[in-house]
């Protein structure tokens, strides 16, 4: 009886081992967008002079574009580093006031790819 005890403790060690360490790779493989400037789902009266995005870990931006409320792409003088940084900073042209998505898409140090957007409006 005891032999089946220990077996069965033995099992479940191992199954809650295994699920922790999948479950903390998943999360230290998806670094997110923690925040950004112009803030995300801000309203701001004047134009910003730069996007600033911050992310959670360290990642490459591999692609950033700016899209006004048609969805047309506003061109950024952003090239694709393989630096690997938490913050990234870029210039805006000149903006009409209207809504505004920020879309981006990142790698993370082990290969996994992240993206979103988000979005501000200038009033």
């Amino acid at each position: 009886m005891k032999f089946l005890y220990n077996k069965m403790t033995m099992v479940r060690n191992i199954f809650v081992g295994a699920t922790m360490i999948v479950a903390t790779s998943n999360v230290f493989a998806h670094v997110g967008l923690e925040s950004a400037t112009p803030a995300i789902n801000a309203s701001v009266v004047n134009q910003p002079k730069n996007i600033t995005l911050n992310f959670a870990g360290e990642v490459m931006l591999m692609n950033v574009k700016l899209l006004d409320a048609q969805r047309t792409d506003i061109p950024l003088n952003y090239q694709v580093s393989h630096d690997l940084k938490k913050s990234f900073k870029f210039a805006v042209p000149n903006l009409k006031k209207g809504k505004y998505t920020v879309v981006w898409t990142t790698m993370g140090a082990d290969g996994h790819n992240m993206s979103g957007e988000y979005t501000f409006t200038i009033k």
